[in-house]
């Protein structure tokens, strides 16, 4: 059994030629009791198997998976408590409405999850499920009917999701209902980092009030209402169209990689959660604090205690590995992990770097220099754009993955696919500067006072270009799929592979080429001998295909762009496998027409 409902838009009629139309709010086939913070989704499947996983603000008992044929198996859940999910005075949730009058400030939001592994599952049958809960009061709550499956087996046909950077945007939940609705049953879902704004956020990954919380978006539970201003023959016209999202993942394993909204800085229940997001620091320089200081941050000398504090002293993923069960077998656990999916072979790095202002003003803690009040106070410094995780060539991630790479596993998989957050090469505002460990340096004035604290990034020193590229084309890699910077474009490199970049779900960041747009606030040669960078086009010198089909957009000439870079335009790409090979399709909807097509812009094989 399926419960899956397609609800189709409806709006032939919606543009009328008066002044304003109105859509009505989409009803759900049957009620999501709020109770349950989360519909199950799924997670992790095996040969035989899958992880079931929802979440609750109630600790209460007897959770269990009902499933199979008339639900008579019962499969028990275990529950954990989450240790680091609170709210302050700008979170969005209930009657609040970011302005702090619910919570004035960092508050602990009791939140448990539920997870149970069912088993005995053939490859290629899907078994209806729901799950149960009984509250602290004894009553029982259930979710609605989905169906699950194991891993698929080889030669299964496969229609798999490439997204990124739902983070709260708006067009999220119209993005995701329209992948339910055009494509049908999706099989899985590989996300490129970017899940949410600040991860130890609650509401941001279950009920922000304004209708685009993270788990909503994905499980067809948002409630965002669109407002768009177009002209209709000439006539302003203005639509209001309420989007639910898509119920993806209460069917489909999601896999997800490390963005750097997935980062949490340093811990601080004194500051608000957005003040700590923003404040991680490198590891080495926790480290060095730490040694300093020893004797008296850890007077017992337990390395239990040395750990933590260097954690809550730089950066952290507790929340988003507490969240997902993911692949955990290689050294860096659930931060970066490689799966046999099928006929697909998925690696998913960590790959990204805290994200500082450009700007070049004396006051900023930014990409390229530190505050000028900050000078003399490194505890303040921002250390410019940081690598969370080292995959240069010797560190430990690159070691791993070299390994993956000679798998048996990898190598005779048909498709393989790696999943990074970062984009090195790209048309958007981050893929400059190169992504290379700052190089920090320090300008003095001739009495020795230092003056100046800035950071290089040189090309040359590009981590993924340099080290990694070489490594994925010559195994074979065809496809990446990257984020960060709100846009659509790829690029094929020279030995043949594939670089995508579809996070366009809104809040675009800008499509930079050559006679159309260009970056802005680049350091320049004048500027403490700063290296160059580029203002237009992908730093490495790849040139944008075209999408196959059309280009949805154009430059002011009406020149076509290879591009989207819009926060009207939404799209979306398919990996689908089959007997004939695997191809790669990116939709594209345009949010103030919602009467219009989804339609198909472009399309590869690989």
């Amino acid at each position: 059994m399926d419960t899956r409902t397609g609800l189709g838009l409806a709006l032939a009629a919606l543009l009328t030629s008066t002044a304003l139309a109105t859509a009505p709010a989409f009803a759900q086939a049957e009620t999501h009791d709020p109770r349950l913070l989360t519909d199950p989704f799924l997670q992790l499947p095996t040969e035989d198997g899958v992880h079931v996983v929802w979440f609750t603000e109630f600790e209460g008992s007897d959770h269990r998976v009902l499933v199979g044929e008339g639900f008579a198996t019962e499969v028990a859940a275990t529950t954990t408590a989450m240790s680091r999910l609170a709210e302050d005075q700008s979170s969005w949730v209930g009657a609040q409405q970011g302005d702090g009058t619910t919570y004035a400030g960092y508050t602990p939001r009791p939140v448990w999850r539920h997870e149970a592994y069912v088993e005995g599952l053939e490859a290629g049958a899907r078994v209806p499920y729901y799950v149960a809960s009984e509250t602290d009061e004894g009553e029982t709550v259930e979710s609605r009917a989905f169906t699950l499956a194991p891993l698929p087996a080889e030669g299964q046909p496969l229609r798999i999701l490439l997204t990124s950077d739902h983070q709260l945007k708006e067009m999220t939940p119209a993005n995701m209902q329209l992948v339910e609705e055009e494509i049908g049953e999706i099989d899985a879902v590989f996300f490129a980092g970017d899940l949410q704004n600040v991860p130890d956020r609650a509401s941001e990954w279950f009920d922000d009030s304004r209708g685009f919380a993270f788990f909503p978006g994905l499980q067809g539970l948002a409630d965002h209402t669109l407002v768009r201003n177009r002209e209709v023959d000439g006539i302003p016209t203005q639509t209001s169209v309420t989007y639910r999202g898509g119920e993806i993942i209460q069917h489909a394993p999601l896999f997800p990689v490390i963005g750097n909204h997935e980062v949490m800085g340093r811990f601080n229940p004194s500051n608000a959660l957005g003040t700590m997001f923003n404040d991680p620091r490198p590891y080495a320089v926790a480290e060095a604090l730490y040694e300093a200081n020893a004797d008296l941050y850890n007077p017992s000398g337990d390395p239990e205690v040395r750990d933590a504090w260097i954690r809550d002293n730089a950066f952290n993923t507790i929340t988003y590995e507490e969240v997902f069960t993911l692949p955990d077998d290689g050294p860096g656990g659930e931060q970066y992990y490689a799966i046999r999916y099928g006929d697909v072979a998925m690696i998913g790095l960590y790959g990204t770097r805290i994200w500082r202002s450009g700007s070049l003003a004396p006051n900023t803690r930014g990409k390229y220099r530190e505050a000028a009040a900050d000078l003399n106070t490194p505890d303040n410094w921002a250390w410019g754009e940081f690598i969370f995780e080292d995959m240069a060539e010797g560190s430990e991630q690159y070691e791993w993955l070299a390994g993956v790479l000679e798998s048996e596993a990898f190598r005779s998989a048909p498709v393989k696919l790696v999943l990074m957050h970062h984009p090195a090469h790209g048309l958007g505002d981050n893929s400059v500067p190169a992504y290379a460990h700052p190089v920090q340096q320090l300008e003095y004035d001739e009495n020795g006072a230092l003056t100046g604290v800035y950071y290089e990034y040189p090309l040359e020193n590009d981590i993924f270009v340099r080290d990694v590229e070489p490594l994925l084309a010559e195994a074979g890699v065809q496809l990446v799929h990257t984020g960060h910077s709100h846009v659509w474009y790829r690029f094929v490199n020279p030995q043949g592979m594939n670089i995508i970049e579809t996070s366009n779900v809104g809040n675009n960041y800008g499509c930079f080429i050559e006679d159309y747009a260009a970056r802005g606030n680049m350091p320049s040669g004048d500027m403490f001998d700063m290296v160059d960078y580029a203002v237009t086009g992908d730093p490495h010198g790849y040139e944008p295909v075209a999408p196959s089909e059309f280009s949805p957009m154009q430059d002011a000439e009406g020149n076509d762009l290879p591009c989207i870079a819009s926060n009207e335009l939404t799209s979306f790409t398919i990996l689908e496998t089959g007997p004939d090979g695997a191809t790669v399709s990116s939709y594209v909807f345009d949010t103030s027409d919602p009467a219009g097509d989804v339609r198909l812009f472009d399309r590869f094989s690989l």
